[in-house]
């Protein structure tokens, strides 16, 4: 799907539900929530990344869990880029904890992933932030703590909520690290976010291919900024 980039978003609610922009990321929500009845869990997990950085990124992730919010689907937003985290800064937020020290945990809870969300000024939307930043983010990710983290995420938002929600991973691009390719092994759908007049042909087949390669469920691409 094509969306319009919008780098200079200060929070979704800052444009109408009935501009263009809004309705483009609700048009994108409604064909993701039509996927579900073929996802084996009534939580749903997904993630958005990028080939290479792109700013804008966080943006996306933010207007999407906006989208679903807003139409009564309980969200939470999950900035697992842990070097360059942004999603704090958009919703006002602090980064004092989040994913990083969930990770750290030795045993992780629905109660203890509940107690580090943020409500954010969207009704509806709870912010994971990213947390302390680690020296490196990828022992962590790769450690069985993330499945652990997802599946806490999933107890919480139905024992919290009694319905099904969604759950957004924002993450670093696929050809800078490894972990966008580790967090889409263990949700439920990625989409791959190609940025027009940025993104090359090369550097959205690579990130296809390594997302691929990992056995990720590639679910589709979004096109920005046309």
């Amino acid at each position: 799907m094509a969306i319009r980039s919008q780098e200079q978003v200060t929070l979704p609610t800052d444009y109408d539900t009935d501009s263009k922009y809004s309705r483009a990321y609700q048009t994108l929500y409604a064909n993701i929530r039509l996927s579900w009845n073929n996802q084996r869990t009534r939580q749903q997990t997904i993630l958005l990344t990028t080939p290479t950085a792109y700013n804008g990124l966080a943006a996306t992730a933010a207007s999407l869990a906006t989208a679903a919010a807003q139409s009564g689907t309980p969200a939470v937003l999950v900035d697992a880029d842990l070097h360059t985290p942004s999603l704090h800064q958009r919703f006002g937020l602090s980064n004092d904890t989040g994913l990083s020290d969930l990770l750290s945990m030795t045993t992780i809870t629905s109660q203890a992933t509940a107690s580090r969300l943020q409500l954010t000024p969207v009704p509806g939307l709870r912010l994971l932030s990213a947390g302390s930043t680690p020296s490196s983010s990828t022992p962590l990710l790769l450690s069985s703590r993330l499945e652990e983290v997802v599946t806490s995420f999933c107890q919480m938002v139905a024992e919290t909520e009694g319905k099904s929600g969604i759950i957004i991973f924002h993450s670093a691009p696929v050809l800078g690290s490894i972990d966008a390719v580790v967090i889409a092994t263990v949700v439920a759908q990625t989409f791959l976010t190609i940025v027009s007049g940025r993104t090359t042909r090369s550097q959205a087949k690579q990130a296809q291919e390594q997302l691929q390669r990992a056995h990720a469920q590639l679910a589709g691409a979004i096109l920005l900024g046309v």
